[in-house]
């Protein structure tokens, strides 16, 4: 009986390390799971190059006038919104016709990027101005310059203000005075495919109403146009760009049918409506934000939209005219915060791969 009781203590003696060896084995696996998974997701953290930003940018002229030569001052900007934007991460490009230039923070670049009023020279942070100069190029070359801005964070682009125009020291302005040829009510119309229409009057307005297309149609920061109607224009070969006009309250081109760049409306405080019901054809983007008196827009016969189609923050907007015509938009679709907008019943998931919709009415 004593060696039975002593062969037990011996067989529980060898079983004891045993299961202590598996149940260390097993909780190293999984120790060094959580740590694989832990590093991993840090890892990707600090590598991730498709985060998005909800933050946009303003832009204004700088008060330096470009001349022949380096080293001018170009323009002004400032960042709103709640992120900062890592220089790792964030792209700025400027664009004068066909001509693109590279902006970097550091010194040796065709655009050079200082900042102003931030804590960190890192990033791009929220309420800091940046300024934009003239690097190892002459950009803008002592004429009135049409300068386009395009931001990226991660590869996704940033919403703000696409074009500027940079006053000169020599030059005048891009607008050309074309004319109309009438007798009665009689309109001869004719191609103007080479007049980069920037409107500061009503009678401006008047001197483009013959035209069936333009090379770029703008209007920023006027007062005292309240309409813009162009009832012949059918193409415009760049951009139709809206900024921040006090008094304009309809926008009609019914027959336009093609834009070659973007259509752009932003921060036009009395706007109440657009009439874009011609057109087919956006080859980068459509974009309508901070319109606060925009009840309509018409976009019946949109087809393709080859960037973003971008609604944000037109408070009174109840009418939006999109049909089954649309069938792509390749980039993203983004219609929030319109407490009065029913959003159009389309198949928005084969239209574009993504797609955001929400703070609107719920119909």
């Amino acid at each position: 009986m004593k060696m039975k009781n002593n062969e037990n203590i011996i067989e529980e003696s060898a079983v004891s390390p045993v299961i202590a060896t598996i149940l260390m084995v097993a909780i190293t696996v999984v120790l060094a799971g959580v740590l694989y998974v832990w590093a991993n997701n840090l890892a990707s953290e600090g590598t991730d190059t498709s985060m998005n930003t909800l933050n946009t940018y303003t832009v204004e002229d700088a008060a330096d006038e470009a001349s022949v030569g380096t080293d001018d001052t170009l323009v002004r900007m400032q960042m709103t919104g709640k992120d900062e934007l890592a220089w790792s991460f964030v792209q700025i490009t400027i664009s004068i016709g066909d001509n693109v230039y590279t902006c970097s923070v550091l010194a040796g670049d065709d655009c050079e990027i200082t900042q102003a009023a931030g804590d960190n020279d890192n990033s791009w942070e929220p309420g800091e101005y940046l300024f934009l100069k003239e690097g190892t190029e002459d950009i803008c070359d002592g004429n009135i310059c049409p300068i386009g801005i395009s931001i990226t964070n991660g590869g996704r682009s940033v919403g703000g203000s696409p074009l500027i125009l940079v006053d000169a020291t020599t030059g005048s302005s891009p607008s050309s005075s074309g004319g109309s040829s009438s007798d009665g009510d009689t309109v001869t119309t004719e191609s103007c495919s080479d007049v980069f229409a920037v409107i500061e009057s009503q009678d401006d307005v008047s001197s483009y109403s013959h035209c069936t297309d333009l090379d770029a149609l703008y209007l920023h920061q006027t007062s005292g146009v309240s309409s813009v109607s162009l009832p012949h224009l059918e193409k415009v070969h760049r951009y139709v760009y809206f900024h921040q006009n006090d008094d304009v309250k309809s926008v009609s081109l019914p027959n336009l049918e093609e834009v070659g760049e973007y259509v752009y409306f932003h921060q036009n405080a009395d706007l109440e409506s657009v009439d874009l019901s011609s057109l087919q054809d956006a080859d980068d983007y459509v974009y309508f934000s901070g319109n606060d008196a925009l009840q309509s827009v018409d976009l019946s016969n949109l087809e393709h939209v080859v960037g973003y189609l971008y609604l944000d923050s037109n408070d009174a907007l109840s009418t939006l005219d999109l049909t089954s015509s649309l069938t792509a938009v390749d980039d993203y679709v983004y219609i929030y915060n319109h407490p009065d907008l029913c959003v159009p019943s389309l198949n928005w998931d084969d239209i574009s791969d993504s797609v955001s919709i929400a703070n609107n009415q719920d119909c």
